[in-house]
């Protein structure tokens, strides 16, 4: 059968099933990575899925064309993505293959990857897909594990807990995989938790799992605030993403979350933090006058993943909430750790969330913006507007364009997983975060005027 080769993207694979990802794109898949797992010299390799409803087919697809390869396979079943990622870590071998749609739609999967402990991209697997080599090995060797329990443990162990002062937590696992770990993870290490949606359900019936939409919080919100609770925490469907709601239901950015994690981390320890190009002009600054060195990003998990090789960084993140802490954990995005490390935040500080919240920059911002375009005119979009742009400032185009000016700064960029472009804006006033806003939307109208912008 055809392969649809828009589904190998820039840092997983990601398709709509069954039309673009099934059970026979996914052994040819299996083949790929076979052939790359010998050329690293891997025998054995970690798999699991996330909560979608065709996740259970494809991992046994997957787990069938790497045993024909010869590869053996340690199969974790319904995790999350840091658990999948964890497994790794702890595997020899230092490889992991995950099956999940992560925020995207429900009709969606598609496949998260590290060989030899790096991040693999679509791209590189299409490649070796059409490179066919042919393997005469004999069969792999299957074996289950479940990895909840040494996890939680390790997490437990890693935290500064206080026994003393309780904290009332509400998680939202939207319905997603979180709900297999997240729950039994915040009772272990002494909080008192109340759960919403932690029934795994690849329909996701009460709202979509993506806490960097803000209209699926609000459920979290109303609940924090009814149940008096310390914070709310939301995962997205595979549960490397993280949402954070204060005391007073007021939605805390992911930009300000790692401005909170420099904080604490750089008081005791010296490094680089990484942050992607969507993040706040305060972050960066924070990091200087703490004595660390900001490093800027392109937005992507396989991106931070090959900074963090690079640069090896106490911190990481972006905007999408994607967090990773190489300070004393293992450096990969892990939704349900970060929020760990938020409640250990409130009982090293001894202090609410919102205050502090308080205690940082106050930003002007809008939320990550898209408008839909289509995966094949984007970038092309993105090179028009970067080249034709006639606003005056400092231009970075390491992703998309970023320009800061006196005021604030304006973004767009090509979304790498969904045909959407991303506009992100902040201003040091309400007006001037809508004038560079309403700068950046008109310049896009003159140069491509054919795109319907609908900010959503």
């Amino acid at each position: 059968m055809e392969i649809t080769e828009s589904i190998f993207r820039e840092y997983d694979i990601r398709g709509t099933y069954p039309n673009q990802i099934n059970e026979e794109v996914v052994k040819k898949i299996a083949a790929a990575i076979s052939v790359k797992c010998l050329e690293e010299k891997v025998t054995e390799i970690c798999i699991g899925r996330d909560g979608r409803l065709s996740g259970k087919s494809l991992l046994d697809a997957l787990s069938e064309g790497l045993l024909e390869y010869g590869i053996n396979v340690i199969n974790i079943d319904l995790v999350t993505t840091p658990l999948l990622y964890y497994a790794a870590k702890k595997s020899e071998s230092k490889s992991g293959v995950m099956i999940t749609g992560s925020h995207n739609p429900k009709n969606y999967n598609g496949i998260k990857l590290v060989i030899n402990d790096k991040p693999v991209s679509g791209n590189e697997i299409l490649n070796l897909i059409k490179n066919k080599k042919n393997i005469s090995t004999s069969p792999g060797k299957i074996i289950s594990k479940d990895i909840r329990k040494e996890y939680i443990s390790e997490v437990t162990k890693n935290i500064e807990t206080n026994k003393d002062k309780k904290i009332k937590v509400v998680i939202d696992c939207g319905n997603g995989a979180a709900g297999c770990i997240a729950p039994e993870l915040f009772n272990s290490i002494g909080c008192d938790v109340i759960e919403l949606y932690s029934e795994v359900d690849g329909n996701f019936p009460n709202h979509h799992p993506d806490p960097g939409k803000t209209e699926n919080l609000k459920d979290l919100i109303e609940e924090v605030k009814r149940s008096n609770a310390d914070l709310g925490l939301a995962f997205d469907g595979d549960g490397d993403r993280v949402g954070l709601i204060t005391n007073k239901g007021e939605i805390i950015f992911p930009d300000k979350i790692l401005m909170m994690f420099s904080e604490d981390i750089l008081l005791s320890q010296r490094g680089s933090i990484i942050f992607d190009v969507k993040c706040s002009n305060a972050l960066p600054e924070i990091i200087k006058n703490l004595g660390g060195n900001p490093i800027m990003s392109p937005t992507g998990h396989f991106h931070i993943k090959n900074g963090i090789k690079k640069h090896n960084p106490l911190l990481a993140g972006e905007m999408s909430g994607h967090i990773f802490f190489n300070d004393k954990w293992y450096g990969f995005d892990d939704g349900h750790y970060s929020g760990a490390r938020i409640i250990e935040l409130i009982w090293k500080k001894n202090e609410s969330i919102s205050a502090i919240n308080d205690k940082l920059p106050k930003l002007f911002s809008t939320p990550e913006l898209n408008i839909d375009v289509t995966d094949e005119t984007k970038f092309k979009i993105i090179e028009d507007f970067s080249s034709q742009c006639l606003l005056e400032g400092e231009k970075i185009t390491i992703d998309g364009l970023r320009m800061n000016f006196d005021n604030g700064w304006g973004l767009l960029r090509a979304s790498n997983t969904t045909p959407k472009l991303v506009l992100r804006f902040e201003g040091d006033s309400m007006d001037s975060l809508n004038k560079i806003k309403n700068d950046f939307l008109n310049e896009l109208s003159r140069i491509c005027p054919d795109i319907d912008i609908n900010l959503v």
